[in-house]
């Protein structure tokens, strides 16, 4: 029986295993490996012990593996070179890679970041393959499940776990239908006339409502649609108007006409979010970077 655990086997050791193995030698495997006689003897005796076989025996002015050593040989050169790879794994390369990723992303997002990140990822990648999921408003609870690893949202977090990276600011506008009407000539144009707004929840009002309800103004929204992609339909061939964000005119506003807001009216932060058990992980970093590289190429 061993007289030492197994678990005290170690990399360095089964390295100058490996290489008396190959040198046929004590003198000749510490030269190579740049150590001490002493200390590559000492090795293949806590290894014998470990092992519970002689594993060298003397030849001469050589020595030589044993039946079991030889037997063992493969194997220790399979452990080594996992044990490699547990360092090369932290060492991301990208055209070496095959990744499945999941962002979470409501729909305007995912119609003006993704297909440009598909794009600026793709190709630099061995296999690229995304899937985005749409809650209109993500939760913290999506990236503490791992059901994305990604998101993209108007806001920040106010959670521990949860890291965040500011991708750029939004600015909003309103939009209508030029064939139809002119723009608002001023504030009260705006507000006398209807709107089109969101309801992604039941009880979901708008930044821009509660803006002018602080301040004891209203508008009249007449229809409110769960997503922003709905609002092109509702939009067309009407005299209402629409305040979103001013990068609708990329995607699905961009057959509408657009002018600022006529009133001042802070505006909101487009946000990527990630849980914290993904900060380090080389992979994310560099998908994180090529998000903000597509974000930065933004007209904002």
């Amino acid at each position: 029986m061993s007289k030492i655990d197994w678990l005290s086997l170690d990399g360095k050791s089964l390295r100058v295993f490996l290489t008396v193995i190959e040198v046929g030698t004590i003198t000749g495997a510490a030269d190579k490996l740049g150590i001490t006689q002493s200390a590559v003897s000492h090795t293949v005796e806590k290894l014998r012990e470990i092992l519970g076989d002689p594993l060298f025996i003397r030849a001469g002015r050589t020595i030589t593996p044993t039946a079991y050593a030889l037997q063992i040989a493969g194997k220790v050169e399979g452990i080594l070179d996992d044990m490699k790879g547990l360092v090369q794994a932290s060492l991301f390369l990208p055209e070496k890679s095959e990744i499945d990723l999941i962002i979470a992303a409501n729909d305007f997002q995912s119609s003006l970041l993704m297909p440009r990140f598909y794009e600026q990822v793709n190709g630099k990648l061995k296999r690229f393959n995304l899937k985005v999921i749409s809650p209109q408003i993500p939760t913290v609870e999506l990236l503490r499940e791992k059901k994305c690893t990604i998101a993209i949202a108007a806001f920040s977090p106010d959670a521990a776990d949860i890291m965040q990276k500011n991708l750029f600011t939004l600015s909003t506008s309103v939009f209508y239908d030029p064939l139809v009407r002119e723009a608002p000539e001023d504030l009260e144009g705006y507000l006398n006339s209807d709107h089109i707004g969101l309801s992604f929840l039941q009880d979901y009002k708008d930044g821009v409502d509660n803006f002018l309800e602080r301040n004891g103004q209203g508008r009249r929204v007449k229809i409110a649609v769960p997503n922003f992609s709905s609002v092109s339909t509702y939009l067309k061939g009407t005299d209402m108007l629409a305040t979103l964000p001013s990068l609708m005119a990329l995607v699905e506003l961009k057959d509408f006409a657009s002018v600022p807001l006529p009133f001042a009216f802070t505006t909101g932060k487009m946000y990527m979010i990630w849980h914290q058990s993904y900060q380090h992980d080389e992979q994310h970093k560099w998908l994180r970077k090529e998000m903000i590289e597509v974000a930065n190429s933004l007209p904002v």
